[in-house]
């Protein structure tokens, strides 16, 4: 069993007057400069879209490679079509990072 040990009262007026002087007023510049570092947020997480497209251009010719190990003869087809992906991919990673610089910069 824990026993609560108390500590000796303090008169309330004493405590108040010390805490009061070591409190110190905020500025009302502190809110526009927290609203700016959020746009450097938006711009980081923006660009976590960028990570999925790299991702996904990875995966689409890795498997770009295991289809032409399969099948040798179709090799030309599937390169256009590993090239439709990759441009379709590359555009999602291009519209990613103009939102993150707009976010930035405007």
């Amino acid at each position: 069993m824990m026993r609560r040990v108390c500590a000796p009262t303090v008169r309330r007026a004493a405590v108040t007057a010390a805490a009061s002087s070591v409190v110190a007023t905020r500025p009302a510049s502190t809110v526009a400069i927290s609203v700016h570092g959020l746009h450097y947020v938006g711009t980081g997480l923006a660009a976590i879209a960028l990570a999925g497209v790299g991702l996904g251009i990875g995966t689409i010719f890795g498997n770009l490679l295991v289809a032409c190990a399969r099948q040798p003869n179709l090799t030309r087809m599937l390169f256009n079509y590993a090239i439709l992906g990759f441009a379709l991919t590359e555009a999602i990673g291009l519209f990613a990072l103009m939102l993150a610089f707009l976010m930035l910069f405007a």
